[in-house]
């Protein structure tokens, strides 16, 4: 790698990294810092980002920015030790009145010897991007997945009825054997069913459905048996149209966040989960052809929360954050929410428990 070139002055630096023709008129945040992470540069929207002039901020330690934490200064630090650019994706950067998701680029600038940070708007095409990728991933996954399940049925319901046989003819201590064979093949089979919903089956017909009437059956199941502890709020848009679904596969879609969201919360007093629904326009995905998903169903509790080392993970088949769990939930709500066009996610603003966003197209 070429030697940098030292700059002479504070004010040549500045000057080397700021050709304002075209920097000034970028839309991206642009900031500019030297190796003791001072400041030296803010672009216009950099200003407006951080509500700063670049008068004010000329001088300051990035540290001082609003939302750079030690975390992102580290990194920085890193770069100009490296010379090597890095990019962040879906990073939250805390301003004082608003919280951010946003990508940001530092590069370091070798003639200059600084390295400049590039922050963008994140407008959801990365986490769409990842997000398309990994269903792509689970349904091939979902295949063989499928194919070995309907394999290892055969053999087990051979185990299974020669062992009724023998619990029919045994004795009574036999009897207890063969029943406990009978009953760990039926909770292999229970497994094998549940990974079987990730083949790539035919294309879901689609009806137009009443999501509140969904939402509140799902609310009446859960709380008349593993929800009884929790206490349920609605927050219902009422003038919502129909949305375009499965009644019985939004059913089991919204069943399986809420249970995810009881378990987490056993034991916990206070425990709550909130619904609620709203509509938002100008939202849209890019698969075989473009589809608008305007209505907006979240799913929010106030539990521990998701742990950060399985949160990229999250929706994958056996992740799971509880110490007896199958992580086959959240895998059976990603995979139902492809069948259905729709887009589901974890909400990583939400600082409150756990809060997932389900996207939904309308029902015409």
């Amino acid at each position: 790698m070429p030697a940098r070139r030292k700059p002479e002055s504070k004010q040549q630096a500045a000057e080397a990294i700021r050709p304002d023709l075209y920097l000034n008129v970028l839309p991206s945040a642009l900031i500019a810092v030297d190796p003791s992470l001072q400041v030296t540069y803010l672009n216009p929207a950099a200003e407006i980002l951080f509500a700063l002039s670049m008068a004010q901020a000329e001088g300051r330690q990035l540290p001082s920015l609003p939302g750079f934490d030690e975390e992102l200064c580290s990194l920085c630090q890193r770069v100009f030790q490296s010379g090597e650019a890095v990019s962040l994706l879906e990073q939250t950067l805390r301003l004082p009145f608003d919280h951010r998701v946003v990508t940001m680029h530092l590069t370091p600038v070798a003639d200059t010897g600084q390295v400049l940070i590039a922050i963008e708007k994140s407008d959801g095409l990365n986490r769409l991007t990842a997000s398309q990728w990994k269903q792509e991933a689970m349904r091939a996954a979902g295949v063989m997945a499928a194919m070995l399940a309907h394999e290892v049925k055969n053999p087990l319901s051979g185990i299974r009825g020669a062992a009724q046989l023998l619990r029919d003819e045994g004795s009574a201590e036999h009897r207890q054997l063969t029943e406990l064979i009978c009953l760990e093949t039926d909770r292999i089979r229970d497994l094998l069913d549940q990974v079987e919903i990730f083949a790539d089956g035919a294309p879901t017909v689609r009806l137009p459905i009443n999501i509140h009437e969904v939402l509140q059956y799902v609310i009446q199941v859960a709380a008349a048996g593993f929800a009884r502890h929790v206490t349920f709020k609605e927050r219902y848009d009422p003038s919502l149209p129909m949305v375009s679904g499965r009644r019985e596969l939004l059913v089991q879609l919204f069943l399986n966040l809420v249970k995810n969201a009881a378990e987490a919360m056993t034991g916990q007093p206070d425990a709550t989960i909130t619904l609620t629904t709203s509509y938002r326009s100008g939202f849209s995905i890019q698969g075989d052809q473009r589809m608008a998903l305007p209505i907006i169903v979240t799913v929010g509790d106030n539990g521990p929360g998701i742990p950060d080392a399985i949160r990229a993970r999250l929706f994958e088949p056996f992740v799971s954050s509880k110490e007896a769990g199958r992580g086959l939930g959240l895998a059976i709500v990603a995979k139902i929410a492809a069948d259905l066009g729709a887009l589901v996610e974890l909400d990583k603003e939400y600082d409150g428990g756990t809060k997932f966003i389900v996207w939904l197209a309308c029902g015409e």
